[in-house]
């Protein structure tokens, strides 16, 4: 009980990084990264704020890999899909400010690619399952046999694409967050990975 609680944890931290990060590339004003892009085009729309929208979409990609990979679905998926649009509710009148210099908006950037790439990261390594996009990447990587890097990064570009057509606002950092963010998704899996297997193995040589 207490190890699911410590995953419920990351997936809830998780998904925090992932809303703040939306707003800061909202407030860095660079474009935003593509599966934003992406949601920011269908919200447009459908008359939807972004973090609705990304509500929605969440929940009907879970209804979708429900028919096609159940077992990607967990309580991860369920929390995910609620809290990255809640967060980006939350952050928002703070971080959204539409002000600030150039460097700070750099700075906004910086912080917004590392907090989605860890973000996705953490919440997918807990292993409760995954939601929407996320939950896509994961069921496409096992079935092409591909990286998650790899796979994220078509994803990304094919977001990028149709979110622009959308009306999305198309940026530079679309283009840098489809570049580093597979690369950092898969980093995190992998080093959480690492540490919960060292601290099995040293928990098992203390008994």
């Amino acid at each position: 009980m207490i190890k699911k609680w410590k995953e419920i944890l990351m997936v809830i931290v998780g998904s925090m990084m992932m809303g703040a990060s939306i707003d800061l590339f909202v407030q860095a004003d660079f474009g935003l990264d593509p599966l934003s892009l992406f949601q920011a085009g269908l919200g447009r729309v459908l008359h939807l704020s972004l973090g609705t929208t990304s509500q929605v979409l969440m929940i009907s990609i879970i209804i979708l890999l429900f028919f096609i990979d159940r077992k990607r679905i967990g309580i991860g998926s369920i929390l995910n899909s609620v809290l990255v649009g809640a967060f980006i509710k939350w952050f928002s009148p703070v971080i959204c400010t539409g002000e600030g210099t150039a460097a700070g908006r750099l700075l906004c950037l910086l912080a917004g690619l590392i907090l989605l790439g860890v973000g996705i990261g953490t919440y997918v390594a807990a292993g409760l399952g995954e939601a929407g996009m996320d939950a896509m990447m994961m069921y496409l990587s096992g079935k092409l046999k591909k990286n998650v890097n790899v796979t994220r990064i078509t994803i990304d570009i094919l977001l990028s694409i149709t979110g622009f057509l959308l009306g999305g606002k198309l940026g530079g950092a679309t283009v840098v967050s489809m570049l580093v963010n597979g690369y950092m998704i898969q980093f995190t899996i992998e080093l959480i990975g690492r540490f919960r297997r060292n601290k099995d193995v040293i928990e098992m040589g203390g008994q």
